[in-house]
């Protein structure tokens, strides 16, 4: 069975006080992406943090990422996926530079990258199904679904 690992993007609007990952960012798109990751790893890609486990208790903090700090991230974020074997990505919305992040270090960590998800939370009924079909390794399937915006980024170490 496949090890997944689900992100998302940090929000901009946070708690005032350090909370777990997943409550300190005001934000419906990663609690819907937390309760819908059913039994999964659960991530945050923060411009402060890198990839943050959505249960770890974090600091509130105000930054922006841009290139640069994407490019400073991606060494961690190689870290914090080597243990698992897909990454899927809800995108929902996010700005695209998190994207661009997160298929770099999939990249060149060798690793398969699973986007969706677009406007705030278009898509994300389609998590659970998602995952499903990866973790039993049914790569194709994913791609066959009828929702439009599944992209998948192979490394070139991974042969169809």
């Amino acid at each position: 069975m496949m090890k997944l690992l689900v992100v998302t993007a940090c929000g901009a609007k946070k708690a005032l006080k350090p909370e777990m990952a997943r409550n300190l960012y005001r934000s419906s798109r990663i609690k819907a992406v937390y309760n819908m990751s059913s039994n999964n790893d659960m991530a945050i890609l923060s411009s402060e943090y890198g990839l943050i486990d959505a249960n770890k208790i974090i600091k509130p903090y105000d930054r922006i990422m841009d290139e640069l700090r994407a490019k400073q991230l991606i060494p961690s974020i190689m870290k914090g996926i080597k243990n698992y074997d897909i990454i899927v990505f809800f995108k929902g919305g996010a700005s695209k530079i998190y994207l661009t992040c997160i298929r770099k270090a999939c990249e060149k960590a060798g690793k398969i990258l699973v986007v969706f998800g677009f406007a705030n939370m278009g898509g994300i009924n389609n998590l659970p199904r998602i995952t499903e079909l990866l973790k039993d390794e049914k790569l194709q399937e994913v791609l066959d679904m009828q929702e439009s915006g599944i992209f998948v980024y192979k490394p070139k170490s991974v042969i169809d």
